[in-house]
């Protein structure tokens, strides 16, 4: 066991009880939210009623935006079922941009306003392009090109910079979102063309949900998880498997550390000490908000932290773990854990993960899903019988880069041959890095020079 040298003394008693009360407050907020049925009942009635009588009030985008949440926490059936139906579109329309719901998604648009997150891209919008927005196809005579945005934020950004109608006579768009729930209005903004948008959609309630739109979004079966650069994250030769188990995971309450901690407190109290790696960056919490968590939980001593690192060296410390974890409750498809598997290493996730579906990803040669009262003995057992698994050859042969591009080009080819287009070049394989989309080759981001001239030609506004 190694003693990490973080410089946080001690916890004073007020520290304790300030991180007790910490403990209750977030584990309250957790039952209530997750596993409350009288709680989730009654929020999604009163978010119902609320939204609706401010959309009545004329306070359209505040309530849309209450609807979209609270279908996307997916706390009563019935609410779900009559949001989607406020959220789809008139049969017989190819557009809704007269419709009360159209003229929602423009507000939205005009009305997005910086974050701490998306000021650069308000100050420099051609930042977007090259970094969340890639050209995969060029255009060519009756063949249009394709690109690719990525991110949750950068989508609306898109929409209220960029000429996207002008950008749509040249290009097909594929959009990929980074969080699961897509009735969001980051996402359904697109709605409102009468051109084909497609929407990387691998968790069932949001193809569904897609699909139940009536729009012109077209779900297709990847997401952000499909986009792992094999060639960094790999298997490393003579790297000792001396960690335990490693968590590859923000700095943030979504991510569950305390619970990772409570369960290697347990462990440790029947005289079983795991050596545990955790990989992050600050959020919500910092690196040393963890740590204290930790000595809470008086397992500080388990644990090496580390931030910011490369995706080289969180390959590194990937390989000398055993496990690989990760236990939010609710995020996007999660990339560590394909990205985990490529470094040949098996994953245990929570049982329930987003809205309960049981990832093909996630069987017996690439780890197993756990309970959260099982997670001690469960880690224990992955721990001693890791070498059984094969998670690499699994993902290589079903979750490759390359075959997510081939999935994007198949629906996308199919869609153009219907209108009387042709095909004839193969779209560019991208890979996902945690602040930035790169090309395989990278070669390609000269190729593609033209289209991103071109696309900087289709800015609409200035910088503010």
């Amino acid at each position: 066991m190694l003693q990490l040298e973080t410089g946080v003394a001690a916890l004073s008693l007020k520290e304790r009880t300030i991180l007790w009360w910490y403990l209750i407050r977030l584990r309250t907020r957790e039952y209530l939210t997750a596993d409350s049925l009288l709680f989730k009942k009654t929020s999604a009635a009163c978010g119902l009623l609320f939204g609706l009588i401010l959309l009545a009030l004329g306070r359209r985008m505040q309530g849309a935006g209450i609807l979209a949440s609270i279908h996307r926490a997916n706390y009563c059936e019935t609410a779900t079922k009559m949001i989607a139906l406020f959220f789809r579109r008139p049969e017989g329309r190819t557009t809704c941009k007269r419709t009360f719901v159209g003229k929602i998604y423009e507000e939205y648009i005009e009305r997005l306003s910086p974050t701490a997150n998306t000021r650069r891209f308000f100050e420099e919008p051609e930042r977007i392009l090259r970094s969340r927005l890639l050209v995969l196809k060029s255009p060519k005579p009756n063949e249009k090109g394709v690109i690719v945005v990525d991110y949750s934020f950068a989508l609306p950004i898109l929409l209220r910079f960029f000429d996207v109608n002008k950008i749509a006579t040249k290009y097909y768009l594929v959009l990929e979102p980074s969080w699961s729930g897509y009735c969001d209005l980051d996402l359904l903004c697109y709605a409102k063309y009468d051109f084909p948008v497609f929407v990387q959609a691998f968790e069932p309630r949001d193809a569904a949900f897609i699909e139940y739109t009536r729009s012109n979004l077209i779900a297709v079966p990847t997401s952000t998880n499909w986009w792992v650069d094999h060639r960094v994250m790999k298997p490393c030769p003579g790297v000792s498997k001396d960690v335990d188990a490693i968590m590859v995971a923000s700095w943030a309450r979504f991510k569950r550390h305390h619970q990772i901690f409570l369960a290697l407190g347990r462990l440790r109290r029947r005289g079983i000490g795991l050596k545990v790696v955790l990989v992050g960056y600050p959020t919500d919490c910092t690196r040393d908000d963890i740590f204290r968590l930790a000595r809470y939980f008086d397992v500080d001593k388990q644990l090496e932290l580390y931030e910011w690192l490369s995706p080289e060296q969180v390959n590194q410390h990937l390989n000398r773990a055993k496990v690989n974890l990760v236990w939010s409750r609710k995020e996007g498809v999660n990339r560590a854990i394909i990205e985990g598997m490529f470094a040949g290493v098996p994953c245990i996730l929570r049982e329930g993960f987003n809205y309960g579906y049981d990832y093909p990803y996630i069987n017996g040669k690439t780890g197993c899903f756990s309970a959260e009262d099982d997670l001690p003995d469960r880690l224990c057992w992955m721990i001693e019988n890791y070498q059984l698994f094969s998670p690499r050859d699994w993902a290589s042969e079903n979750m490759s880069c390359q075959q997510a591009t081939k999935i994007i080009r198949d629906a996308i080819r199919r869609k153009a041959l219907e209108t009387g287009e042709v095909w004839t070049e193969d779209l560019a394989v991208k890979v996902c890095h945690l602040n930035t989309m790169r090309y395989w080759d990278g070669a390609d981001m000269l190729k593609y020079n033209a289209d991103y001239l071109y696309l900087q030609s289709t800015a609409k506004r200035q910088p503010f």
